[in-house]
């Protein structure tokens, strides 16, 4: 079973969704919100597999409603012709409900949308960026979970491959990104290499010591890193 939320301001375009999804057994409506704010709140709290979200609605709008969740359902945007809207659609190769739509062109999005998630973490990442220079947040993965974290919970990174290790204090998440392009998006003042497969939170370090022939940095969760000698200059500079 699917767990469903719909959020648009609407109450018509509200009665029809839920005439639609009704048909599908799988799917459960767990709930309904009338604009931004309510959707926040019961996106976080309620934690449905996947959302209807409109995208103009009065308090935040679709896309700033993305930007304030804990974690990131399957999502179907909705909305009339925006020209903005489409265009993100365009950028990020998302595909979208344009109102009016039928139970036909409904059916057919349901189907093909929710094939094509992987599209919809980009937009997220870009919308965040865009708040700041540098993201409070970041989107990161625990299994299937695409979970926004905030950068300051971080503690260090490890290179994976293709793709970057992140931990905090007490959790590991995947972070889609290679280590380098990770690191640059966050603030270099707080967000230190420490090794061509390492980078660290200096907030998290409470010492740097030499330890026979190498440097080691150590964090207030007790881990322990490596600190290589390209590195090590620059790191004293911040931390000594």
């Amino acid at each position: 079973m699917k767990t469903i939320l719909i959020i648009d301001d609407e109450e018509d375009a509200r009665n029809l969704l839920r005439q639609y999804i009704s048909a599908y057994k799988e799917l459960l409506i767990i709930g309904e919100a009338s604009n931004g704010y309510e959707a926040v709140e019961l996106i976080n709290k309620l934690k449905p597999d996947t959302i209807f979200l409109d995208i103009q609605m009065p308090g935040f709008n679709g896309f700033e409603v993305l930007t304030h969740l804990k974690e990131i359902p399957e999502v179907i945007f909705s909305t009339a012709y925006d020209q903005y809207a489409i265009k993100a659609f365009e950028v990020h190769a998302i595909d979208y409900l344009l109102k009016p739509y039928g139970k036909k062109r409904f059916e057919s999005a349901l189907h093909r949308i929710l094939k094509n998630q992987e599209n919809v973490i980009p937009l997220a990442e870009e919308l965040l960026q865009k708040e700041a220079h540098f993201p409070s947040k970041v989107i990161l993965h625990k299994g299937t979970r695409k979970l926004m974290i905030p950068v300051k919970d971080l503690y260090y990174a490890e290179a994976f491959g293709d793709y970057t290790k992140v931990f905090t204090k007490n959790e590991e998440f995947l972070a889609t990104k290679g280590i380098s392009q990770l690191k640059n998006s966050f603030n270099p003042n707080t967000f230190i290499r420490l090794h061509r497969s390492h980078f660290v939170n200096i907030n998290t370090i409470v010492e740097l010591k030499k330890v026979d022939r190498y440097h080691y940095v150590y964090l207030t969760n007790g881990k322990q890193l490596r600190v290589s000698e390209t590195y090590l200059p620059e790191l004293k500079k911040l931390v000594v």
